[in-house]
């Protein structure tokens, strides 16, 4: 071989080892993204542990049985679901809207991974309070009108929930069947002007009952302080008393449905835990239900689903319930079942 062939033989051999050099380089990288890969995956695959802990935190404008029995129906769900290590604490306003905003302002920073607002007056103070961990609340009437959200379907105001529609038809249906007599002398609409929930609720009442050709007599509160009085006048003026989704007036039920009572004028509510508290009767969503289907909506979130891709779930009327001790006291016959429901008899 000529010198000069020599030199272009070697000059190849290096273009060769370089070009090998290079693969071998390219081979090691790729070799470094598929195992980045595989890590993205394995931490995707993590999602829904349920052994990791799980921080919630429920927040209500006052303490009552309803609201109770839904956060035991949320822990219920939560646990059917595999998570148990579960850490729940609860922010109760003692019935103070200020108290109730300054809980929500302080949740702006907390570590929770999901909170929880029941009912209308929290989801508005956490709705309000620019909290961006995910929020599930629980027993809204009309989220659109309480203006925390404008769409059902995509929820945009940081929070999604369950919504407890008041079947104002089946529940003054269910009364007149039960005292068909008293709902001639007129029914008076008690509740609390403060409550979304029941300002809706009372004005769908109100155009049933007028469709209906029933006298109607509205009486409010502002606090539950002012419920035995007024309740008292009332009960002289109507010949039943009809009690929308209100948690202030709940909290005062027992007040009201005594001295009602005391004028034999049966009491109708919108809540089970309301006829355990004296009403006559209520058609309402089981308020463990209300626990359950929110727990569901909450793993969701806390699973990484955005709140804006999780619907708000509304929930039909399907809990029949009469107080037996109450229509004892007014002579009522209860039926064992209403327009295709089992009644359920507290007491």
């Amino acid at each position: 071989m000529t010198p000069t062939k020599k030199k272009r033989f070697l000059g190849v051999f290096l273009v060769l080892v370089a070009l090998v050099g290079v693969f071998a380089l390219a081979g090691c990288n790729q070799s470094t993204d598929t195992s980045t890969d595989t890590g993205t995956e394995t931490e995707a695959s993590t999602e829904g542990d349920k052994s990791k802990e799980v921080k919630v935190c429920f927040v209500e404008i006052v303490e009552n049985g309803a609201f109770t029995t839904m956060m035991d129906g949320f822990k219920q769900g939560m646990a059917d679901a595999g998570y148990t290590n579960v850490t729940y604490n609860v922010e109760n306003a003692q019935g103070d809207s200020a108290t109730l905003n300054q809980i929500a302002a302080s949740l702006k920073d907390s570590d929770y991974d999901v909170i929880v607002p029941i009912a209308t007056p929290a989801s508005q103070a956490c709705a309000n309070a620019g909290i961006t961990t995910p929020m599930v609340f629980m027993s809204v009437t009309d989220p659109v009108k309480a203006g925390i959200t404008t769409s059902l379907d995509k929820p945009d105001k940081g929070m999604t929930g369950t919504s407890n529609v008041s079947d104002v038809e089946s529940i003054f249906k269910f009364g007149q069947a039960l005292v068909p007599d008293d709902f001639s002398k007129g029914v008076g609409i008690f509740y609390c002007t403060g409550e979304t929930n029941a300002v809706v609720t009372a004005e769908a009442a109100k155009n049933y009952l007028e469709g209906e050709g029933i006298t109607v007599t509205e009486r409010t509160v502002t606090n539950s302080s002012e419920v035995q009085q007024t309740g008292t006048q009332l009960a002289s003026e109507v010949g039943v008393i009809y009690v929308p989704v209100d948690s202030v007036v709940q909290a005062a039920m027992t007040q009201l449905t005594e001295a009602a009572l005391k004028q034999n004028v049966p009491v109708l509510g919108t809540d089970p835990v309301m006829t355990e508290d004296g009403c006559l009767e209520s058609v309402s969503v089981s308020n463990t239900n209300l626990g359950i289907e929110s727990a569901k909506l909450a793993i969701e979130a806390i699973n990484g689903t955005p709140v804006a891709d999780i619907p708000i779930l509304v929930l039909g009327s399907d809990d029949y319930a009469v107080n037996k001790a109450t229509a004892e006291a007014l002579g009522v016959t209860i039926p064992e079942e209403f327009d295709g429901h089992q009644v359920r008899v507290i007491g």
